[in-house]
């Protein structure tokens, strides 16, 4: 909780307005690559693009060439997260087993990225407000005045590098894939930002005017929410439906599940944005917590909710996308709810 506070001022308004000029900037840099005609995992261009904005909103670091590796890394650590949910998982890593390998080559990867970033910031003594300025220089507010260690601070990025590039990604792609999929809901996409926008690039001050968008965004990840499971740990006994759940039980709650509950939902299968026309994207009888709840709800939310809005906005303005012919998505639930195979796509130019 102490670290939370530390890093929740990252994310205050004033701070989400310039992050959200550089996400605008960075997303057309990358939409002016794509040739039309030309067939795109969108997958992996999402989760290149949500990277190079991670490092650059909250780290101030330029991290794209390191984008694949990353990537190879980040497929590494997801796949022996199922052996790390096993009794006996903190004796994992000495288990000379392939993927204990691969996951202790992607970890020092990783960790090898932001210890870069942390040193470069230190020797530059430069503060730009960011991130991880914010991290190196924290107090806790109650009067604490121990500063974060170094291997807190490395913590800290280390989350918020892989989950705040990790989860967007993944819900922009899964946008991608039903958009292409929904003519209708595409072509009023498009008309609310030619009516908005007018053919220029989108700001923090639009999004209430990107209502349309928001809708979007949000039903997809009704459909698809990018955190599919959501664990939490009992701190004490505790009486749920009849059942009573030892301390330190493991308790899993899964957005996927409630998000598609007809009980709640009606046609939950269908993706029907206008389900959110009132606006009550920010449902707290968890029915739909696509970041979780509660006092530990996604630090980031905020910043991913700017974030998916303004890629969709700035991509869809000049592109669509349709699905390649033969090619089979399905969904493989890992850490995150990614696609087994890849979101094969046609970009075809507004």
């Amino acid at each position: 909780i102490k670290q939370r506070r530390m890093v929740q001022p990252a994310f205050y308004r004033d701070h989400l307005v310039g992050y959200g000029a550089q996400m605008v900037a960075l997303a057309d840099q990358s939409r002016r690559r794509w040739q039309n005609g030309a067939t795109l995992d969108i997958d992996q261009e999402m989760m290149r693009l949500t990277l190079a904005i991670v490092g650059q909103t909250l780290f101030s670091a330029d991290v794209e060439q390191e984008a694949p590796q990353v990537g190879e890394a980040m497929n590494a650590l997801v796949a022996i997260m199922p052996l790390l949910m096993l009794p006996g998982s903190q004796f994992i890593e000495y288990v000379p087993l392939p993927v204990t390998r691969r996951y202790l080559r992607a970890a020092k990867l990783v960790e090898g990225t932001i210890y870069r970033i942390i040193n470069e910031r230190r020797a530059s003594g430069e503060n730009p407000g960011d991130l991880l300025s914010m991290l190196m220089a924290a107090r806790d507010a109650e009067g604490d005045q121990a500063a974060m260690s170094d291997k807190q601070v490395r913590d800290e990025a280390l989350t918020l590098f892989l989950a705040g590039h990790e989860t967007t990604a993944t819900a922009l792609a899964w946008t991608w894939y039903v958009l292409a999929q929904h003519p209708a809901a595409e072509a009023a996409l498009h008309a609310e930002l030619d009516t908005v926008l007018n053919g220029r690039l989108p700001t923090f001050d639009d999004l209430p005017h990107l209502r349309y968008t928001q809708q979007v965004f949000a039903e997809s990840m009704r459909l698809y929410p990018p955190a599919w499971a959501i664990g939490r740990m009992a701190r004490e006994p505790l009486e749920l439906a009849g059942y009573t759940l030892p301390a330190k039980s493991i308790v899993i709650m899964s957005p996927y599940l409630m998000h598609r509950n007809a009980k709640y939902w009606p046609n939950p299968d269908q993706f029907e944005p206008a389900r959110w026309a009132d606006g009550d994207f920010y449902k707290r009888d968890f029915t739909y917590f696509p970041f979780g709840g509660g006092p530990r709800i996604c630090v980031g939310e905020r910043f991913a909710w700017m974030e998916g809005v303004l890629l969709l906005a700035v991509i869809a303005q000049h592109w669509r996308f349709r699905l390649v012919p033969g090619h089979v998505v399905e969904r493989k639930a890992l850490i995150t709810l990614r696609s087994k195979n890849g979101i094969k796509v046609t970009a075809l130019a507004r």
